[in-house]
This record gives structure tokens, C-alpha cells and sequence, in this order.
């Protein structure tokens, strides 16, 4: 078996074939620094092909970037190569990109949906950050959401600064205990909550009222 460069130029290989995201080839002609140096030559590795005796079996376009070298048992050695778009760090940077973005839409989300990716918000900072009415951020594993716009300090931490930081409440799917919501976090109708020894489901939108309490009979309804 022999492989054939863009530039003419021939080598005999044990084997071929990708791996995942890279090529790799294996070969006896040449040890790790030669392999380096042939599979550094951008123009050389630009088209591969494969040969079975004189019967191309394989073409493989664009492999250009060298990786690693391999070693096999019988004095065997490997190279790794990949497109460049296909190595691990360009994948790497295309998903912190999807992270980057993904942040970002996620303060566009409702508390509901918010609550559904919390991992995706970032950890409250003490250190002058400007934080705008409505940001979300994440502070002693609970997430809160901005009231007014500020600039943040260390004494300003949402689970101490009430006029600026509110908690998302209630997430999904789970019945917490109930806390006195504001009118920037009230629970929303058929929102389940724990309150002294019960739990309640709000009947209304918009409830900020303590369930059980004096009149609040329309607001909320005990469930077993």
C-alpha cells in the first residue's frame, strides 16, 4: 500500500483511514521526526491518495494539519492530521462561540424558561460590573434577576441588596417553599408552593399574597 502527495511525491503505509475528525496514517518508511516534516508541508498533504498495489481505493482532501505522531508496537509509527476547521481546537472555539451566544439569548428568556438553564447565566461579580434592569445572574447557586440598573459592590449581593436584586422563583417542576415574591418575581397561575405544612396552587397570575392568609380563599387553593 502507498499513498500519493498533491506534489507527486510517494510513501508506504501499513494502513489508512480517518478517525474520527482526523486522518491517520501508519507507516514503517519513516520514523516521527520525518513523518513531522513530510505532514508539516501544507502543499504536500493538500490531496492524498491511497493505493492498493497500482487501484486507488482513497482520495482524502485538505487533511493539511499536522497533529501528533503515534507509536506502534513492531517499530510502526502513526501521524494524525486534520482539516483545519476539524482539529480540536477549532472545535473547541466553535463551541465556546455557541456558549458565547447562548449566553447572551438566554437573558432574553422568561423566568420559567430562565430557570431551565441556569448553568447558562453568569456568577454575580462584586467588582463594578454595570448590570442592566432585567439581567440574570447567578449568585450561591440561586438565580436573581436585576430590578434597577447599578453598578454592582461587594456589600450589593443579591441575596442582601432587596431594592436591586429580586430571586427567580419557583422552578419548574418543582414545589418549593413559598417566599414573598415582589412584583418583579410573583407566582403565576397553577405555580405549586410549600407553605406551613401544605401546598398551595396559585389560581391567579401576577400572586404576590401569602397563601392561606385572610381573604386570599380566590388566590389560592389548598392541594393534597
Amino acid at each position: 500500500m502507498r499513498i500519493l502527495f498533491n506534489d507527486m511525491s510517494e510513501m508506504a503505509i501499513q494502513a489508512a483511514a480517518l478517525n474520527g475528525a482526523y486522518l491517520e496514517i501508519k507507516t514503517i518508511a519513516a520514523g516521527p521526526a520525518e513523518l513531522r516534516e513530510i505532514f508539516e508541508d501544507e502543499n504536500k498533504t493538500r490531496r492524498i491518495k491511497v493505493y492498493e498495489q497500482d487501484e486507488l481505493i482513497a482520495t482524502y482532501d485538505g487533511y493539511t494539519v499536522f497533529y501528533r505522531t503515534e507509536e506502534y508496537a513492531g517499530q510502526i509509527y502513526g501521524v494524525a492530521v486534520y482539516r483545519p476547521a476539524s482539529t480540536p481546537e477549532a472545535q473547541m472555539d466553535v463551541i465556546e462561540s455557541a456558549v458565547k451566544v447562548a449566553r447572551i439569548q438566554a437573558q432574553g428568556l422568561d423566568d420559567e424558561q430562565a430557570l431551565n438553564v441556569q448553568n447558562l447565566y453568569p456568577i454575580w461579580s462584586g467588582d463594578g460590573v454595570e448590570y442592566a434592569a432585567g439581567y440574570k445572574v447567578n449568585y450561591e447557586e440561586v438565580l436573581y434577576k436585576c430590578l434597577q440598573a447599578h453598578a454592582s459592590q461587594v456589600d450589593w449581593n443579591p441575596a442582601d441588596a432587596h431594592s436591586l436584586w429580586t430571586k427567580v422563583l419557583n422552578e419548574p417542576g418543582a414545589i418549593s417553599d413559598w417566599e414573598q415574591p415582589s412584583s418583579a418575581n410573583p407566582y403565576m397561575k397553577g405555580d405549586k408552593v410549600k407553605h406551613a405544612g401544605t401546598i398551595w396552587e396559585s389560581l391567579v397570575d401576577n400572586n404576590v399574597w401569602e397563601p392561606g392568609a385572610a381573604g386570599t380563599e380566590s388566590l389560592w387553593k389548598e392541594v393534597s
